[in-house]
């Protein structure tokens, strides 16, 4: 899955600006799912300006701190204390992706107190929280953190889950579905999936897959499909893509114990724009998640 960030914007000028960067993406990391992102911290041959281009782009939510960077006189003689070119511009972008790319992106804002309002921030709702010292920044944190700990990478996802199908042969069969979630307000008109599944749980038939990747070979079995096989996913949907017949019972004999046989994973990976996404369950995660949806309904 292509790695997701928690976006960290705050000033770099000063020892102070860069420990408080580096206190915050330590908290993203303890209190979150996601992992932070800090230019201080970024060593990357692509270079930086790529590197907090791509940032954004895979972000899941944005933190903002701005820092003063010195005061200006208006042609109105009104005096405007102005931030970082650098936050300001990382701001622009993220209500791009907010306001054109029609993706959420949760916000926490943090304005010294004497930063004034100026640039897209005019047109903005950040309500951002007022410091004065930087440990304040530390203080208002973790509360608002708290709220993302539910938080789930937007855009596109793929996911996969088990279905009981009526048995055969005596023997209960399960159905492995994979979706494509488009969560963005583009149309995906190209794809690839590649699935890949045990291949001891297939053994209850004897039957020819035409998508089959035939070259492959050993323990798993893989298939693969596009766009072709299933139609483009409109914006803000979902749809169920592949899906195989499997049998448990007939596995278990070729396997070591059910233990061994619970551990083995369904896998599934998706390919568009250049971007990988994935999704990997056990066969024991995947039962638990149908007896909750059952217990749901």
């Amino acid at each position: 899955m292509a790695k997701k960030f928690i976006f960290i914007s705050c000033g770099q000028f000063t020892e102070a600006e860069k420990r408080l960067g580096k206190q915050i993406a330590q908290m993203v990391k303890n209190m979150t799912d996601f992992e932070p992102f800090f230019a201080e911290e970024v060593q990357d041959l692509n270079g930086l300006d790529a590197s907090i281009l791509n940032a954004l782009r895979e972000s899941v939510a944005f933190i903002t701190v701005l820092h003063p960077r010195g005061r200006i006189t208006r042609p109105d003689n009104s005096v405007q204390v102005r931030a970082s070119v650098w936050i300001e511009q990382e701001i622009a972008v993220a209500t791009y992706i907010q306001r054109i790319e029609n993706r959420p992106l949760p916000i926490i804002a943090f304005k010294h107190a004497s930063v004034g309002r100026e640039g897209i921030r005019e047109l903005l709702h950040l309500n951002p929280i007022e410091f004065t010292d930087e440990s304040a920044v530390l203080v208002a944190l973790p509360e608002r953190l708290a709220a993302w700990k539910s938080l789930k990478p937007s855009g596109i996802h793929v996911s996969l889950k088990s279905v009981r199908q009526p048995p055969q042969s005596g023997h209960q069969i399960q159905k492995i579905v994979v979706t494509l979630e488009n969560e963005t307000g583009q149309r995906i008109e190209k794809y690839d999936l590649e699935l890949g599944i045990p291949a001891v749980l297939l053994k209850h038939w004897s039957a020819i897959y035409p998508n089959e990747d035939r070259p492959r070979s050993g323990p798993r079995r893989y298939f693969r499909f596009n766009e072709a096989n299933f139609s483009p996913v409109n914006p803000h949907s979902a749809r169920e893509l592949a899906s195989f017949d499997y049998c448990t019972m007939c596995a278990f004999v070729d396997s070591e114990s059910i233990v061994a046989l619970a551990r083995a994973t369904m896998e599934a990976k998706m390919w568009i724009d250049g971007r990988e996404y994935s999704a990997t369950k056990t066969l024991r995660e995947l039962a638990e998640d149908a007896e909750r949806r059952v217990a749901e309904q």
